[in-house]
């Protein structure tokens, strides 16, 4: 986990437990040590607290699955019941099959039926609930312990990621996310693309989190505009429908768990030979791969802990089928680097690029960096702002500076690969290893 995300967690424990202290509710933090031990540690405390009802909503993968069965037989022997609720998802991974009665394996007739189903499921705002008694009480105790992780997450030294800059409290995020809703979401279509402005929500940090749902997404974008932004016209529709995308990745690991369990979707990708290629792998971390989208995007991802969606279709191209590199070391890398690392979406989106996933991009679908940026980036802009060695370029150089300048002699680095050899290789590669199944 990024030290952007543990950072932004414990900012949010601080705003959360004052958020609780005015329904004299007392916040108390354990550390739960390794998924083994959390069992009896969860035990303890609700004895020595006289708990007796636990609740959590449920997660998906495997790991935590066996979790929290673990929890619930602990809990359980000692006569405190345990409930999960499923709000981490809009529709619970059991109640969306085919006509076959067996699970999706394609986004598009999943997202169909998600949407059928979420309209018909959707709450209405709970109350919020009033001051009372809880039986906890505070203590000066459970302050100073929150104040001491974020101490210790300060101390250790970031990932360069600055989590305070993003709000913590509970209305500093709502404001957020409606004031995306209201303003951009209409043009989300057309902006999302283009990293250079702020055509995207940015709440993904929250989300992967639990300081928001997908639940309240929804609902306040059909409170703007009704049932209109479910309408392929509408431009909120693209937005609604990147949340069923989050959905539908968790919706695969609940049915398919070996995608959890570090092996591709299509099993037999499982023997591609990928090229284990360390130096390459260091160039890409790095932003050193020659190729300016691809380079600033990283850098920028290492400083702040954050990347724009259409960068991060980009990079993972490149990554996967101009350098054929093991999806795995990037998707663990981005796991280590992202604010908003979630564990299902990242998996599914390496998955997809790499063209080993679940209604994944075909093999030979590939990216070229150079067009891409000139089509997302054709100012330069984003570009500039993170490789400034390139900034006095013309837009018609900077993205392919090595055909127009000496680029070492500006500290920037040649093309680690020519693209159209790598594509070719990244091809026949492929090619070779469907035609062998046969």
């Amino acid at each position: 986990m990024a030290n952007s995300k543990i950072a932004l967690i414990y900012q949010r424990l601080v705003s959360l437990q004052e958020e609780l202290k005015e329904r004299n509710i007392n916040l108390q933090v354990m550390d739960g040590g390794i998924y083994e031990t959390l069992p009896e540690k969860l035990t303890e405390l609700c004895v020595k607290n006289h708990v007796t009802h636990v609740y959590c909503n449920a997660e998906y993968e495997w790991d935590e699955r066996q979790r929290d069965a673990s929890v619930k037989n602990s809990l359980n022997k000692m006569d405190v019941a345990f409930a999960t609720f499923h709000d981490t998802c809009l529709v619970k991974p059991t109640e969306i099959m085919n006509l076959k009665n067996e699970p999706y394996k394609v986004f598009t007739p999943y997202f169909k039926r998600w949407l059928e189903m979420t309209l018909r499921q959707l709450p209405g705002v709970p109350e919020k609930c009033s001051a009372n008694d809880t039986g906890l009480k505070h203590s000066e105790d459970d302050n100073q312990y929150i104040e001491s992780l974020i101490s210790k997450t300060n101390r250790q030294g970031s990932d360069g990621s600055d989590a305070p800059s993003w709000p913590a409290t509970a209305s500093e995020i709502t404001k957020k996310m409606n004031g995306f809703i209201v303003e951009f979401a209409p043009d989300y279509p057309k902006n999302r693309d283009i990293p250079s402005i702020e055509g995207t929500s940015k709440i993904s940090p929250y989300l992967s989190i639990g300081a928001l749902s997908p639940r309240q997404c929804l609902f306040h974008v059909l409170q703007e505009y009704g049932e209109d932004a479910l309408s392929p016209e509408h431009g909120a529709y693209t937005w609604v429908k990147e949340i069923a995308w989050r959905d539908f990745y968790r919706y695969v690991m609940f049915h398919f768990p070996h995608v959890s369990r570090g092996l591709p979707f299509q099993k037999h990708y499982q023997y591609f030979k990928w090229e284990n290629n360390q130096q390459h792998f260091d160039a890409w971390k790095a932003g050193e791969t020659g190729y300016p989208i691809v380079d600033a995007a990283m850098i920028a991802l290492k400083q702040t802990g954050w990347m724009h969606n259409r960068l991060r279709m980009i990079v993972a191209s490149f990554y996967c089928k101009h350098l054929l590199l093991p999806w795995k070391w990037a998707e663990d890398y981005f796991m280590s680097q992202l604010i908003d690392g979630d564990y299902a979406s990242n998996n599914g989106g390496w998955q997809w690029s790499a063209s080993v996933g679940t209604d994944a991009a075909p093999y030979f679908r590939i990216f070229n960096p150079t067009t891409q940026s000139e089509r997302f980036d054709p100012q330069g802009e984003f570009i500039k702002t993170w490789l400034p060695q390139l900034a006095h370029l013309s837009p018609k150089q900077v993205h392919e500076p090595s055909k127009h300048c000496d680029v070492q002699r500006l500290g920037y680095a040649l093309p680690i690969v020519e693209h159209k050899a790598s594509v070719a290789r990244t091809k026949a590669q492929f090619k070779g290893f469907l035609a062998a199944l046969k």
